[in-house]
């Protein structure tokens, strides 16, 4: 809202850097710029001053094609399953690719390929979407934006809302799909999320970058964390209590997995 009294800079000074392959995690307290952020990845937004190069293109550019942008990003708002439309799987999936122009035996191979990859039988193909669980509704708005084929897979708290075990399957199909060559953003506020599927974290701020790196690196300042609003993973906290205590607990221990060894090593003491 510029030029009013309700005016906000909702991002400030961020620069970064994601390369190809990547498993990046974007974190931050509500309203600290992470959405506005990731609508910058495909020109949904536009930066003001600034700049945003997606493969070589500068999205600002008026001779950028925002068609070959969103080709290239993929981008899954929070609680997706409220935009489907369609009166079929089959035909939702289908949507984005039918609007690149692409022949109906290219579309069918890219909705087979789509459904196969977020785990959706076959036999769902001719029903309502309207009729499946939340989990499966989500999987059917994410296969939509894999059906436009896409190299980068951005995420807006894409566990947001399930239970427990519809969380682990969301986020063991982000990892697949991550597997399958894909670079993934991922917005969370999740810090147990993000430590165990992410490369590196983003930690935003009221719109800026306050700290950055590896999550061994960014658990680190789990005090400042705390001051902004966030956590650490709960297994970080229990290796501080840990190490209070006279346990050889190993920094940076913050995964389950890790925490289990590292109790064992000591008990074996």
């Amino acid at each position: 809202m510029p030029g009013s009294p309700f005016e906000v800079k909702a991002l400030d000074d961020v620069n970064l850097t994601i390369k190809d392959g990547e498993f990046i995690g974007i974190i931050g307290h509500t309203g600290s710029g992470k959405s506005t952020l990731i609508s910058h990845f495909n020109a949904l937004e536009k930066s003001e001053p600034g700049h945003v190069f997606v493969n070589g293109m500068d999205l600002g550019d008026k001779d950028t094609k925002l068609t070959d942008v969103r080709r290239a990003v993929g981008l899954v708002f929070q609680y997706p399953e409220y935009q489907l439309f369609e009166e079929t799987v089959e035909k939702d999936i289908a949507f984005g690719p039918q609007n690149l122009k692409l022949d109906e035996k290219e579309i069918k191979h890219r909705v087979t390929e789509a459904m196969l990859l977020v785990g959706l039988d076959d036999s769902l193909r001719k029903a309502s979407p309207f009729n499946l669980s939340g989990g499966q509704k989500r999987r059917v708005a994410i296969a939509g934006v894999l059906a436009m084929n896409p190299s980068i897979l951005v995420l807006d708290e894409p566990a947001a809302g399930l239970d427990p075990a519809g969380r682990r399957s969301m986020l063991e199909l982000i990892r697949g799909i991550h597997e399958s060559g894909v670079t993934v953003v991922m917005v969370s506020h999740s810090m147990d999320d993000v430590g165990k599927y992410c490369d590196r974290l983003y930690v935003l701020d009221h719109g800026r970058i306050e700290y950055q790196g590896t999550p061994a690196e960014v658990f680190e300042h789990g005090e400042e964390l705390k001051k902004i609003g966030l956590d650490v993973p709960e297994c970080a906290k229990l290796a501080a209590v840990l190490r209070e205590k006279g346990f050889d607990i190993a920094p940076g221990t913050f995964r389950r997995e890790d925490m289990c060894r590292e109790i064992l090593k000591n008990l074996k003491k």
